[in-house]
């Protein structure tokens, strides 16, 4: 029956693009996705030398990894990624994200590679099953799962863990009933529940599972389900190229959706999907820096994610790809790459690099695209500006109240993730909370300045208020109990609640923060001014700064290291005074 499936699969691949109800599938895709061809002039030999980055950053996580696992079989908990509830007993319930471990245990058994010492370990392999079970026993009867809180039923954990669980079942080559039937609740709860907010990356990882759970159990449900999550995500791909994360475009988790997609290939079909992912990429490829680091604060969800091995599956054919993964490789050598290295993050990317390493492109093809050096592209629907000449790069986002990043041979690069004010009673607030009801103001080589052609943006804005909150005993006990009675039966509502305090909630302050961006000529620099005014006569600012690396929503994979974290904030204490008394102030910068 699965190879059956996988048929069918390739039969999605010819005109007709019909499933087994007759009834057009996802193949019927608008005209205008439809992507020409781009024909190479010429083969790039990459180097064999980066390749390895993938190996040892992955390998020299493994031993943390097998410390995270329960290792004991007498435990209820024996496979429990979760330290923290099995070991430390801090939680009072499994988290299921944890459980992504199961694969990149499942790839150092299987493969041989140079300084692998873990191929073929008996224990290994038992642990990978333990993990399964767990997973199959820990979770609710529905097939869901819990990720922060008790009963949160939570479709991103739900999905991250089950493609993660499903290839690793496939790598060991297992036959359990067990894990099969916990593989169908999972696929049946994903493919019947949805979740507040629109996240890409969320519904390709729920396609990509889903279509792993098809070829397991050989139903063609599951592929019909895949099918569906899969026509979600191309219908939130703008025109522009980017996936929708929560109702703007974040290069970080735009990798997370090539990489899905770029699996996805085998089960729908190359064609089907070569449009959707030649534009994903070489919107990705914007932000690749002069440095080698990728994305950040300017994003809507102000990540710096990279997920490589989407790109390495691509890399032959599409030079843009290869030349992110080759940046990826380059800032694993230098160490610029961001660090997800707590407790919760570190354990996404390991499969991952794993798989980049194992279908690593020795060739790519190189193109016209790829040596264009000098460019100005703003997009609209984005709000994102990219101005690139030579080694020199600025990437602003609108969205965001002007937060950018800004790349100079001549210094260290900048970022400035926007304006941050507490006021004399102690409440802050800040200018880069994503938000597309800014006034935007777009000027492409027109006006001048010192007679040379000039580029001008322009976006102006009230600040947000912003709570800076953790939990508290009394917090947590009182959400924990209104779970246990009431919040278990209305999950997307306590799910919207929470997004709108701790993600997408706008609460206008009466300061506005309006922040022009003036381009000149290639050598001239980049000029940033900044006027910011009080509304209200009673506000008074006690202090101010432009952050660095600022990020005031929620997001579980911000607020990672990188280099750029470091830079000091600019303390705008000087200006304060001035602020106060005339209730005005122009801040104007000049940078290389």
């Amino acid at each position: 029956m699965a190879e059956a499936i996988h048929n069918r699969s390739s039969d999605r691949e010819a005109a007709s693009g019909a499933n087994g109800d007759g009834k057009s599938r996802i193949t019927t895709l608008p005209h205008s996705w439809v992507h020409p061809s781009v024909t190479p002039f010429s083969i790039r030999r990459r180097d064999p030398t980066l390749r390895q980055h993938y190996l040892t950053t992955a390998l020299a996580s493994i031993p943390r990894l097998l410390g995270a696992v329960d290792r004991n079989p007498y435990r209820a908990t024996y496979g429990c990624f979760d330290r923290e509830f099995w070991h430390y007993r801090t939680s009072s319930f499994p988290c299921e994200m944890y459980q992504e471990g199961v694969l990149p245990l499942a790839l150092v058994w299987a493969n041989e590679l140079p300084g692998n010492r873990w191929h073929g370990h008996p224990r290994l392999r038992e642990l990978v099953v333990a993990g399964l079970e767990f997973s199959a026993r820990s979770c609710h009867a529905d097939g869901s799962c819990d990720d922060y809180y008790p009963f949160e039923r939570a479709l991103g954990a739900a999905v991250f863990s089950l493609q993660a669980a499903a290839r690793a079942y496939q790598l060991l080559e297992l036959d359990s009933p067990t894990i099969c039937n916990w593989f169908k609740r999972r696929a049946n709860w994903i493919a019947e529940h949805d979740e507040t907010g629109t996240l890409a990356n969320h519904h390709a990882l729920a396609s990509l599972g889903l279509s792993r759970v098809a070829d397991i159990t050989g139903r063609a449900e599951y592929l019909n389900a895949a099918d569906d999550a899969l026509r979600r995500v191309l219908a939130a791909q703008h025109d522009e190229g980017w996936f929708e994360e929560y109702s703007g475009a974040d290069p970080g988790y735009q990798t997370v959706t090539i990489d899905c997609l770029a699996k996805l290939q085998a089960a729908f079909g190359a064609r089907l999907l070569e449009a959707p992912l030649r534009r994903a990429v070489a919107f990705a490829s914007l932000f690749l820096h002069p440095d080698d680091s990728f994305g950040g604060e300017y994003g809507s969800r102000g990540t710096y994610h990279f997920y490589p091995h989407g790109l390495e599956r691509l890399a032959g054919a599409n030079a843009q790809a290869a030349k992110l993964a080759d940046g990826f490789l380059r800032a694993l050598h230098a160490g610029r790459q961001a660090h997800f290295d707590d407790d919760r993050m570190y354990v996404h990317r390991l499969g991952n690099l794993i798989e980049a390493y194992l279908d690593w492109s020795p060739e790519c093809v190189v193109d016209d695209e790829s040596a264009n050096t000098a460019a100005t592209t703003y997009h609209h629907a984005a709000r994102l500006l990219v101005r690139r000449h030579g080694e020199t790069q600025t990437v602003v986002s609108a969205a965001r109240g002007g937060v950018f990043k800004h790349f100079s041979s001549q210094q260290r690069p900048i970022t400035d993730a926007g304006l941050i004010v507490e006021t004399n009673n102690g409440r802050c607030a800040v200018s880069q909370n994503h938000d597309l009801t800014r006034l935007v103001v777009w000027v492409d080589e027109h006006g001048t300045r010192d007679s040379a052609p000039l580029c001008r943006l322009s976006v102006a804005g009230r600040l947000h208020w912003v709570r800076f909150e953790t939990a508290t005993p009394f917090k947590q006990a009182v959400f924990h109990i209104g779970m246990w009675t009431f919040g278990r039966w209305c999950r997307s509502l306590v799910r919207w609640l929470l997004q709108r305090r701790l993600i997408t909630g706008r609460v206008e302050c009466p300061v506005r923060l309006t922040r022009t961006f003036e381009f000149g000529e290639e050598k001239a620099p980049l000029r940033v001014i900044d006027y910011i005014e009080l509304l209200d006569k009673r506000i008074q600012i006690r202090r101010m700064s432009f952050a660095s690396d600022l990020q005031s929503a929620y997001v579980a994979a911000s607020d990672v290291y990188q280099e750029s974290v470091l830079q000091p904030w600019s303390d705008l204490g000087p200006q304060v005074a001035e602020l106060n008394s005339r209730r005005q102030v122009t801040i104007a910068r000049e940078l290389p």
